[in-house]
């Protein structure tokens, strides 16, 4: 199989698709969990495991976008489901802006959390007691 004709198939079988939309939702997430546990001392180790959890996910998720298709039946094969067979989708449009949306509150919840770190006040050193 020469590139072109792989990068065809992933595009037919919609994996950029998954790929791009898991990768943004997980940004997301994580950005979310990362202001969630904000001021608790396990923050960094919480974070780590979900990205690992995501990064996981990930390859399985690439696997079934890969190995199935979503049919008006429900999941199939893709060996069993002709290649000129019209699977239903959304319109370019519609998942530009999806991702566009999600992209967007993810930023935002990222530029929130430096704000926010920026715009607390620092504690003084600690004296010596004389």
């Amino acid at each position: 199989m020469d590139a072109k004709t792989f990068f065809r198939e992933l595009k037919r079988r919609n994996v950029y698709k998954v790929v791009v939309a898991y990768a943004v939702i997980a940004w997301l997430l994580i950005q979310v969990a990362s202001i969630l546990l904000a001021g608790h001392e396990e923050r960094t180790s919480a974070v780590t495991a979900l990205v690992v959890i995501f990064a996981l996910g990930f390859v399985l998720a690439l696997y079934i976008s890969w190995a199935f298709e979503a049919t008006p039946e429900g999941m199939k094969r893709t060996k069993n489901v002709p290649p000129d067979a019209v699977l239903p989708s959304w319109s370019p449009r519609k998942f530009a802006i999806f991702i566009i949306a999600t992209a967007l509150l993810a930023a935002s919840l990222l530029v929130f959390d430096v704000v926010r770190s920026r715009s607390k006040p620092t504690s003084p050193p600690p004296t010596a007691a004389p």
